[in-house]
């Protein structure tokens, strides 16, 4: 029965990533979409740009007509229109900028392995954590590149004999690491959403903000249950004794209890208030860079959040398809046509895939990687 499960799970995941896809696929134009608004009844068609004007690809055939009445037509952008507008300048700007939003991330999770009893600097943190992100890259949700940071830190843990085991804290810290992540950028883009509330728009992302607000309170909640007499490791639940949630929740657990902790749980928070700014700050710039202007800039912190949150749905590697999908669905809400969304999505990937290549170059570099398991 449990075999059975996990397959049903697993087809299901498959299943939503390709759904998304294929929506993706249907809803978003290679080619810009124009038509004529001083028509009775205008039809969009693909138009491809030439020296002499626009060729309209029509169902009944190509028509040429010329730049005057191609600079009439109104257009939708489409992908390969988003990327041949994208400025290099702003685009390399943006990378640095990320660049720096991984360091802040590696201080962050620095923070939460402060007390496992294992001496290592920010930098050597930001090279764990770049050389993991490329089984990130390739494993469904980044899961893989949460077990290879695990398993680089316990690899340069003290001998069996001189401390205590940090594996429960090394764990914990990893899974922190995420929730503290995810609740802190839910908080940005609720606040966010807030702060560009529009009265004009039809379409209102109150809801949506207030359960992206909830995250944080639910994390924090959780913690603080976590550190309460009433759960203690003698005193626990039966629903822990599941397989999948006690081998999640022990290590958090031990975690949480120890006196270190909320220090390094609150120096983490702001960390990753930082990391949230650079990553939202990157959306936006990219938005800029290909051209894009939101009608409604609430849904571009908003739908770059909700995003996030799907992208770590373990379906496809690297949240192909769910992240994909959403981009294209919450940005067409900020009034962005579906081919800008996409590019924006496609080049925040990039700026991923660029620091997984690095990572792996740090990896194949690394002194006696090549006898590593």
């Amino acid at each position: 029965m449990r075999r059975w499960r996990r397959r049903i799970g697993r087809f299901a995941r498959w299943a939503l990533a390709l759904a998304a896809l294929g929506f993706v696929a249907w809803i978003i134009p290679v080619r810009d979409r124009c038509w004529d608004p001083a028509a009775a009844e205008s039809t969009r068609a693909p138009v491809s740009r030439v020296a002499s004007g626009c060729v309209l690809h029509l169902a009944s055939g190509d028509v040429t007509i010329d730049r005057t009445e191609c600079a009439r037509l109104r257009c939708e952008p489409g992908l390969e229109s988003a990327f041949a507008h994208a400025r290099p300048g702003v685009l390399g700007a943006l990378l640095v900028l990320y660049a720096v939003g991984t360091l802040a991330w590696a201080a962050r999770w620095r923070a939460l392995l402060g007390f496992a009893e294992v001496d290592l600097t920010t930098g050597e943190v930001w090279r764990i954590s770049i050389e993991a992100q490329a089984g990130g890259v390739l494993l469904p949700g980044g899961l893989g590149g949460d077990a290879l940071r695990i398993a680089s830190v316990l690899a340069r843990a003290p001998p069996a004999g001189e401390s205590r085991s940090p594996v429960s804290i090394v764990v914990a810290s990893v899974l922190l690491d995420r929730a503290i992540g995810l609740s802190v950028l839910a908080a940005v883009a609720a606040g966010l959403g807030f702060a560009f509330r529009s009265r004009s728009v039809v379409v209102t992302a109150g809801p949506l903000e207030a359960v992206l607000a909830m995250i944080p309170v639910a994390v924090l909640s959780g913690l603080i249950w976590l550190r309460s007499g009433r759960f203690s490791e003698t005193r626990r639940p039966a629903w822990l004794g599941t397989r999948r949630l006690g081998a999640a929740l022990t290590p958090v657990l031990s975690y949480a209890r120890d006196p270190r902790a909320p220090a390094a749980v609150a120096i983490a928070v702001a960390w990753s208030g930082v990391v949230a700014a650079v990553q939202f700050a990157v959306i936006r710039g990219l938005v800029f860079a290909v051209g894009g202007v939101p009608a409604d800039e609430k849904w571009v912190f908003v739908g770059a959040a909700m995003a996030f949150i799907v992208g770590a749905i373990p379906a496809l590697p690297g949240g192909w398809g769910t992240a994909d999908a959403a981009y294209v669905f919450f940005f067409g809400l900020a009034g962005l046509a579906p081919g800008v969304a996409l590019a924006v999505c496609l080049l925040f990937r990039s700026f991923w895939y660029v620091s997984a290549v690095v990572g792996a170059i740090l990896y194949l570099t690394r002194p006696g990687s090549s006898r590593a398991r």
